[in-house]
């Protein structure tokens, strides 16, 4: 006849101690305060790289418009004999997405960047959102007559910004202004304006400081009136930038 033992385990069970989990929790705490702002950063990198194509696109559309259209580009907007009309709905046909430009998701016009929400517009209404500004003297409002340079004075198209990442208006009111910093100060020809002279207020200012807003890592997506595009850092533009026809 078998005789049946039962045999204990001898050996104590395994547990961690207060201290091993302290030290765990301690170091994923580090690798979350590591990680999270890289994550953070990437983003905002990848969002930058997606408004400088968006800003490709449209200085190309604006581009060709130039081209037939007397070398001029499309106004900011215009409000002649009661017909309004603003720059993107202008842009429409030079886009290539008629059907999906009036959502924010598809709009080239809305920047990754923006920082307050952008509602969607209407094709009914005409009305597209934009969180992007133009150069105030190359696209002006021409509702009181139009003053537009032509792109073929503009003497350093390499130089000179066209559009631009720009400000958005107080909430309630979500678009971009048209168009960045006062044309007339920008009409500088036959002055002895420094054009590497650093322009004193590039933020918020109405009169001589620019509009553009500096979201990015590398600072505000810009596109150059030779189609190039890249971000340009705050503190550093100048009268060249924007003084188009000297």
């Amino acid at each position: 006849m078998h005789e049946f033992r039962t045999i204990k385990n001898s050996r104590p069970r395994g547990a961690f101690t207060l201290i091993e989990l302290l030290t765990v929790i301690a170091i994923i705490g580090i690798l979350a305060a590591i990680i999270i702002p890289t994550v953070g950063g990437v983003r905002k990198a990848a969002n930058e790289t997606k408004s400088l194509s968006n800003l490709r696109q449209i200085a190309l559309a604006m581009n060709i418009f130039a081209d037939d259209n007397r070398d001029l580009f499309p106004a900011g907007y215009a409000l002649i004999e009661g017909r309004e009309s603003i720059w993107t709905t202008t842009l429409v046909p030079y886009i290539g997405l008629p059907g999906k430009i009036y959502t924010t998701k598809d709009n080239i016009f809305v920047s990754p960047l923006a920082v307050i929400e952008v509602r969607e517009g209407s094709p009914a209404g005409a009305v597209i959102p934009a969180t992007y500004s133009l150069h105030g003297l190359l696209s002006p409002d021409i509702s009181g007559g139009d003053t537009r340079l032509p792109r073929r004075q503009v003497r350093r198209p390499s130089q000179v910004i066209l559009v631009g990442e720009g400000s958005q208006r107080f909430p309630g009111n979500t678009y971009a202004n048209a168009t960045f910093g006062n044309p007339s100060a920008w009409r500088l020809r036959g002055t002895t304006q420094d054009l590497d002279a650093l322009i004193p207020t590039d933020t918020d200012e109405d009169g001589i400081g620019g509009r553009l807003r500096y979201r990015g890592r590398s600072g505000a997506p810009v596109a150059f009136v030779d189609g190039h595009v890249r971000s340009i850092k705050k503190g550093s533009v100048t009268y060249g930038n924007l003084a188009a026809d000297r």
